[in-house]
């Protein structure tokens, strides 16, 4: 399996597989993490709490995945990502804004992100990604075992605030017909 060049994160999904000890999980399939500076030094700082340091940790990590830009300090990537910033704010989360201002400036199509209540907001332009998603890639390209996904779903759940009575299997095969019914599948090379 060849990895997905990058992906935007978004904040509650690292705070997720942080809590769970599993942000390694993301190495298996992307090369880069873009950390929107905003959600890196706001959203972060203030909900991920004790969390900070692990992420942080591993965002400063010298062989890592994850790196943090700040597209206000580059004209041209902040000339490229505000108009898309300014129009998503009306709509969604600051983060979310940033998000997606940030995947139209490095012309990167995937968004990472456990906040899917504005998912249908955003994903006729973006390919959006939860943690069960990134869970049911990584056992679809066996990356990961279904053993191994199941647990890191079940840890993660365990502490939602709204855990989902739904097995993992089941949400593999709801993720993966998602992704067909959306036509993601052939960017994110299913067949």
């Amino acid at each position: 399996m060849k990895k997905y060049e990058a992906a935007i994160s978004d904040t509650d999904i690292l705070i997720n597989l942080a809590k769970v000890d599993r942000l390694d999980i993301l190495e298996l399939l992307f090369s880069q993490i873009v950390i929107p500076y905003y959600v890196y030094d706001v959203e972060l700082r203030k909900r991920a709490k004790s969390l900070f340091f692990k992420i942080e940790n591993e965002i400063n990590r010298q062989d890592g995945i994850f790196e943090v830009i700040d597209r206000k300090k580059d004209f041209a990537t902040n000339k490229l990502a505000k108009p898309t910033v300014d129009e998503y704010k009306k709509y969604v989360g600051p983060g979310e804004s940033e998000c997606a201002g940030y995947a139209e400036a490095f012309r990167i199509p995937i968004i990472i992100s456990d906040n899917s209540r504005e998912f249908h907001l955003m994903d006729d332009r973006y390919i959006m990604l939860t943690h069960i998603d990134i869970l049911v890639l990584c056992t679809n390209f066996k990356v990961l075992s279904d053993i191994e996904a199941d647990k890191v779903y079940s840890d993660i759940n365990k502490l939602l605030t709204e855990p989902s009575h739904i097995p993992f299997d089941t949400r593999y095969i709801r993720s993966l017909k998602a992704i067909r019914d959306k036509e993601w599948a052939e960017p994110l090379g299913l067949r």
